[in-house]
């Protein structure tokens, strides 16, 4: 039986509002909540991560002085390095107001707040004139957006004529497998925790998603193996703090530590991919600007 788009209300909303000191210990020092990349296959955590939004900012041609927009920015981690390293004006949409004021509190550290909008609403409530970004980014995050076509078709209209789409994202192997995925026990184990992920699609779905929007995909390249080794380090570091993580969060961290097993299972079993995509607005002028 097909499953129906859900709210985000009650447990499945907490993940947006848990304690930021669990992320903290897991993720990276910038709290990248989505893969890193592994240019040498040896690089730690922070450095992967920093590999991944430069070869982002590569692959867009990401210009100082140009607005980003990042659809679904959690902490900000991506965020708040491309207004600081990258000089980019940086408007970010999250659900939680503690994701909000953690990411401004940094900004603020780092002297950066001029560049960085964050703003707590639902993507799809996003208040953004025509052409008024030059690119905009998903990092992980449309996964759990059920309107992904209305979603592109708003990331066109905000769009300059030159502008940038770039989704990362986890998807199915396959569309056909789709249904099958949805029945299994651990996939709804997750979804009840974290809510909306019964939204995956294939890479190919999600690309032809963006051809109805009126996008040209120019770009992808299939990084599930960057995605293995994210995860087991995020893994590794669940297991180092663990006893401060459940004292801030009884409830929650037994859940969140069983969501990185499941997802570290299913990719290993290649039921689950995660691609880097991007697409245009403008068609036949795209060329990577600089080698990564």
């Amino acid at each position: 039986m097909p499953i129906e788009p859900q709210v985000e209300t009650g447990d499945s909303a907490v993940h947006y509002d848990t304690a930021p000191v669990l992320f903290e210990r897991m993720l990276d020092r910038n709290m990248n909540y989505s893969s890193g990349f592994y240019a040498q296959g040896d690089e730690d955590l922070d450095q992967a991560q920093i590999l991944k939004m430069d070869r982002v900012a590569a692959t867009c041609g990401f210009q100082p002085g140009q607005t980003l927009l990042d659809m679904g920015c959690g902490w900000s981690g991506p965020a708040r390095y491309y207004a600081e390293v990258h000089q980019m004006n940086v408007i970010g949409y999250t659900l939680s107001s503690v994701q909000r004021d953690f990411a401004m509190e940094k900004a603020r550290e780092r002297g950066i707040a001029e560049r960085l909008d964050i703003r707590v609403c639902s993507v799809l409530d996003a208040e953004l004139p025509d052409e008024s970004v030059d690119h905009v980014i998903f990092f992980e995050s449309i996964i759990h957006m059920w309107e992904k076509l209305e979603l592109f078709q708003l990331c066109h209209r905000a769009l300059r004529p030159s502008g940038m789409l770039f989704v990362q994202e986890s998807n199915y192997d396959r569309n056909s497998n789709t249904d099958k995925f949805r029945s299994e026990r651990g996939f709804q184990a997750v979804d009840d925790v974290f809510g909306n992920t019964a939204n995956m699609v294939s890479t190919g779905e999600m690309m032809r998603l963006m051809e109805e929007a009126g996008f040209l995909a120019c770009y992808t390249e299939n990084i599930s193996n960057h995605y293995k080794k994210t995860l087991a380090q995020w893994s590794d570091r669940l297991d180092l703090h663990a006893a401060e993580m459940e004292a801030a969060e009884p409830e929650f961290f037994p859940n969140l530590r069983r969501y990185i097993m499941l997802a570290l299972a299913t990719y290993r079993q290649e039921g689950t991919l995660c691609h880097m995509t991007a697409a245009q607005k403008t068609p036949n002028n795209w060329i990577r600007r600089t080698p990564v």
